[in-house]
């Protein structure tokens, strides 16, 4: 059975490791506190066979605490436009999350497809090598069968010795 598994790790951009998952075949989740570019190392080298089909979605989610989500408490116009405002950030969360899901069961069901098709293949290549052999052995039977079985037709001189 082939070994999906594969690890990652990410690294902040001052090059310090931020999180690292062994054994994955699934999702890395991690915060960060500043911006820049990230680094994601994805290693197989657990897989025998030698390649893995990786998938890679990247999803950010606000938890609404940063710099540019604060808001001065006398700006506000009234209660119900804050519940409208955290209604929303709820409603924008989940459907981050869905969207993550989504994705998530997306990349499954490929992973399933490829694994379905090599195992189709596998077992036709199989099949079809049975039968071949099963119709030879046949025909080697018939063949050898036939062989003992055959009489030649005797004369008088030449009758068979008992």
């Amino acid at each position: 059975m082939k070994n999906r598994q594969v690890s990652a790790s990410v690294h902040d951009p001052k090059e310090f490791l931020v999180e690292t998952s062994k054994d994955m075949s699934g999702q890395i989740n991690f915060q960060t506190k500043e911006t820049g570019f990230y680094q994601l190392c994805i290693n197989n080298w657990q897989n025998s066979f030698g390649s893995v089909q990786v998938y890679l979605n990247f999803g950010v989610f606000y938890d609404g605490q940063g710099p540019e989500h604060v808001e001065d408490h006398k700006q506000k116009l009234n209660d119900t436009l804050i519940t409208i405002e955290q209604s929303a950030q709820i409603v924008q969360g989940r459907v981050l999350h869905m969207w993550r899901y989504y994705n998530f069961a997306r990349m499954r069901k490929g992973s399933d497809y490829y694994r379905l098709m090599s195992n189709y293949h596998y077992v036709n290549w199989w099949s079809a090598g049975t039968s071949v052999l099963i119709v030879v052995s046949g025909v080697l039977q018939l063949y050898f069968l036939k062989r003992l079985f055959n009489v030649k037709p005797s004369t008088e001189g030449q009758k068979p010795r008992c």
